[in-house]
């Protein structure tokens, strides 16, 4: 173990890094880098993939907007491989395969770098399987053996950029990047299927409004539910997903705290029903695409195999066939059951398909909710140890951290497999009323913004009163 941690930290120092702050950022200076790095995510996102054919197919359509991508562009991945790195880290790590404690800040440090160099080794081996599957044409036939290296190496460079940004923005600015990359995603799509006066063509249509008001307006009442574009319902379903995710963000208990320091100073700890916040929906999300995508790459290449093993996985993992407009969609297997129903009319016509997808949605979201709480030190030992450090105890106990993780397992336990229960169910429900942007990016979106402006209130509340900052060790 000391050797691979010695390798670990050998080998990310040869990565290029983001220099971290020698002292606080002001508020001020944070929403500069956020907005610098905002704006370079929009410029990678319109750099189109040199070589790449517009008719190449999208393996993550159903996904690309929680994957914060854009099909054809250097970041085709999207934050996809980053967040994979961080789930595979979560697993190791959460399942006690690599012993680290991660309340240790060397521990951390190694945890840390060791998910940096996966991210890298993942973005690499995502974008060389991505093109040798097919992705921008068969090699060979459609696209040379020097192009097809040529457009890994683009898709390699686009995720690194997005990897140092994300960097950039934790470090330098307000909350994480890959949210920030999530929330702009989610609300350029919200903002275009509600609002967009273009037209774009179906066979048998003709020309349909891609906005949901511009088409109320042209169409009629024929806009409100139509099943082929945008509609009215959706947009509804969209604002009723954003007022469930902020009442449950002020769904909480407080857990009384005295503060030994400062003369027995009261306070509260609150423990939020959300107490994950969306971090169980990015994971399974993620994990969703990641899944469709081996399921995709496998029918490309087995899907007419005469072998029998090979036939027997393809169909596990999914059979995909052509719509009547070229798409290919999934009809069966694993990647049939991980599509999430688009509106009403869906879910009528495949109620055991909506029933599944939603129970293996719950059981991914509660899974990584408890995984993430372990990991990030955010279960009641962990929290408890915390505290008592700070100088914090519950009136009338000792400042003991075993009496207040005890007092804290109770609250904590329930809000971690509630909280990713209520997600699960929220992103389905959303997903069923054909929420504008999924239901999934609805519930990212809204929880990323929210966040922000907590993290906004916290900074703003620091540098009006540095004596809370003394407090909290900021």
């Amino acid at each position: 173990m000391p050797s691979l941690r010695g390798f670990v930290l050998s080998a990310v120092r040869l990565i290029p890094e983001v220099e971290p702050p020698k002292k606080r950022v002001v508020l001020r200076s944070k929403f500069f880098w956020t907005a610098l790095v905002l704006l370079a995510y929009f410029i990678l996102a319109e750099i189109p993939i040199y070589g790449a054919s517009e008719r190449a197919k999208d393996y993550f359509a159903s996904f690309r907007f929680i994957l914060a991508g854009n099909a054809g562009s250097l970041i085709d991945l999207g934050i996809g491989p980053i967040v994979t790195a961080g789930i595979v880290m979560e697993i190791l790590v959460g399942g006690k395969l690599i012993k680290l404690d991660l309340s240790d800040p060397e521990d951390r440090k190694v945890f840390q770098a060791s998910q940096k160099l996966l991210g890298i080794i993942v973005i690499l081996v995502e974008a060389t399987v991505y093109v040798l599957s097919g992705r921008f044409g068969r090699i060979g036939a459609q696209i040379s053996r020097a192009m097809a290296a040529a457009i890994i190496l683009q898709l390699f460079i686009g995720s690194f950029l997005l990897m140092m940004l994300d960097e950039l923005c934790s470090r330098w600015g307000i909350g994480s990047g890959i949210s920030l990359f999530i929330l702009a995603s989610v609300a350029q799509e919200v903002v275009w299927k509600s609002f967009s006066p273009l037209k774009v063509r179906y066979p048998e249509l003709g020309e349909v409004v891609v906005g949901a008001f511009p088409a109320l307006i042209l169409e009629g009442p024929a806009a409100v539910s139509r099943s082929y574009a945008p509609n009215v319902v959706g947009f509804i379903a969209t604002l009723i997903a954003f007022a469930m995710v902020i009442v449950a963000f002020n769904v909480y208990i407080n857990v009384p705290l005295a503060y030994t320091r400062y003369g027995g100073y009261r306070g509260k700890y609150p423990i939020k029903l959300l107490y994950v916040s969306n971090i169980p929906i990015i994971f399974g999300a993620a994990f969703f695409a990641e899944l469709s995508l081996v399921s995709r790459i496998l029918w490309e290449k087995f899907g007419y195999s005469s072998s029998k093993l090979a036939s027997t996985v393809v169909r596990v993992f999914g059979v995909y066939n052509y719509t009547r407009y070229g798409d290919i969609v999934p009809v069966s297997g694993l990647a049939y059951y991980l599509t999430p129903p688009r509106g009403l009319s869906s879910v009528f016509m495949y109620p055991v398909k909506t029933l599944i997808y939603t129970l293996l949605l719950i059981i991914v979201c509660i899974a990584f909710s408890v995984m993430w709480v372990y990991t990030a030190g955010m279960d009641a030992d962990s929290v408890a140890t915390q505290l008592v450090k700070s100088g914090l105890q519950i009136p009338g106990s000792r400042a003991s951290p075993r009496i207040i993780a005890q007092r804290l397992r109770r609250y904590i336990n329930a809000v971690t497999i509630l909280g990713g229960l209520f997600i699960a169910l929220l992103s389905a429900f959303a997903d069923m009323l054909g929420a504008l942007g999924t239901g999934s990016g609805i519930l990212l979106a809204v929880s990323i913004l929210y966040s922000f402006y907590e993290i906004l209130m916290r900074e703003r509340l620091e540098e009006m009163y540095p004596v809370v900052r003394r407090i909290f060790g900021r």
